[in-house]
């Protein structure tokens, strides 16, 4: 997708959206920096956008792991398509249907879904669908242009730790999350 569609798709869908920019390559790289693309591993990427993200993981790993990528987005569906990679299962639907999938299935979950945009509710059905579906030792993964949303995360996920991506417009941090095989029980 060109720059000016993804610019014009965000300013009709902010809210959705979540920026006029797309991920950058630095971001990419600094989020899938924590996978271990050593070895098979099932990846749920929530909010694939423009694919930024999703082509480094594609590019990343081996020939027998598997991507989910949820986008909701039909222009943004088009350029995930455009990757024509067997590896990558493109969920053209909202994240809500998240239930329909294997519980402890996914080894890593990365997450660009806007959180400030979202309601507590919907915030903590999210939650609770990522914690169901990682693996006890799963690793979620959450960037954020604000830390607006890291304490209730780290709330709900003993293990949280912060970094940070100057070089992406805007710059963004990124949350980490290593399960412990707790339950999730409070809600933000």
């Amino acid at each position: 997708m060109k720059r000016s569609s993804l610019t014009l798709e965000a300013v009709k869908n902010i809210k959705q959206v979540g920026s006029i920019f797309a991920s950058s390559s630095f971001l990419a790289k600094k989020i899938t920096k924590e996978i271990d693309f050593s070895k098979q591993i099932h990846v749920l990427e929530l909010g694939a956008g423009t694919g930024a993200i999703t082509k480094e993981i594609l590019n990343r790993m081996s020939a027998n792991s598997v991507l989910y990528s949820y986008e909701n987005n039909e222009n943004f569906i088009g350029s995930l398509k455009d990757l024509n990679d067997k590896r990558l299962i493109i969920k053209g639907e909202c994240v809500s249907t998240l239930d329909s999938l294997e519980d402890n299935y996914f080894d890593i979950v990365i997450s660009s879904l806007p959180l400030a945009n979202l309601t507590n509710e919907f915030k903590n059905k999210i939650y609770k669908d990522i914690r169901s579906k990682l693996k006890e030792s799963g690793t979620y993964l959450q960037y954020q242009y604000s830390l607006m949303d890291y304490k209730d995360i780290e709330k709900l996920f003993s293990n949280c730790k912060l970094d940070f991506c100057l070089f992406n417009l805007p710059p963004a941090f990124i949350y980490k999350v290593k399960m412990l095989n707790e339950p999730l029980t409070l809600q933000v």
